[in-house]
């Protein structure tokens, strides 16, 4: 049962606890639990990074794109959400300066009840936005467990050899 484990329910496991715990079965492979077999690979490598961003969106570009490389990650068709992500980023911290600058996260309106800024709610709203951008990108700790991450490509093998993937690698001492 999805959930907490202050709900009564268990939180999923990743495929390394799986194989861990040795319960990992082949034919749920395209389970919750682990990831089908059917999935496409995205291509890996670092997306260019967009010309228009500028001062704080450029600044967490530079910075996601280190982390999520770091983290095995990064794929070339994540530009556009991670633009999207970084703009959002630098419009927050402007709003975060703006607040900043406020005597008071509270007003009077028209009939002189006191009100919250609506910047608070706005930041807020930035936050949940901010929030979901990182879950998808696996950068949360409990989006960890559900990310997949690709491996890089085995070497070739010599084509008119059918039996060198038996072969063992050489040891040097």
């Amino acid at each position: 049962m999805p959930g907490t484990a202050s709900s009564g329910g268990r939180n999923r496991k990743s495929r390394a606890q799986h194989a861990l715990a040795g319960t990992g079965r082949r034919d749920r492979g395209t389970t919750r639990t682990s990831a089908s077999t059917d999935a496409p690979e995205p291509p890996t490598g670092r997306p260019a990074t967009p010309k228009t961003l500028k001062g704080d969106a450029l600044a967490e570009w530079t910075r996601m794109v280190r982390r999520l490389e770091l983290a095995k990650t990064l794929s070339v068709v994540d530009d556009g959400v991670l633009y999207r992500y970084c703009q959002l980023h630098a419009r927050a911290e402007r709003l975060e300066g703006q607040i900043g600058k406020l005597r008071s996260a509270f007003y009077r309106d028209h009939l002189n009840n006191p009100k919250v800024h609506p910047a608070f709610a706005q930041l807020r709203a930035y936050d949940q936005a901010l929030r979901g951008y990182l879950v998808e990108f696996g950068m949360t700790p409990a989006a960890r467990s559900r990310v997949k991450v690709t491996a890089p490509p085995a070497p070739a093998t010599d084509p008119t050899d059918p039996f060198a993937e038996f072969d063992e690698p050489t040891a040097t001492h």
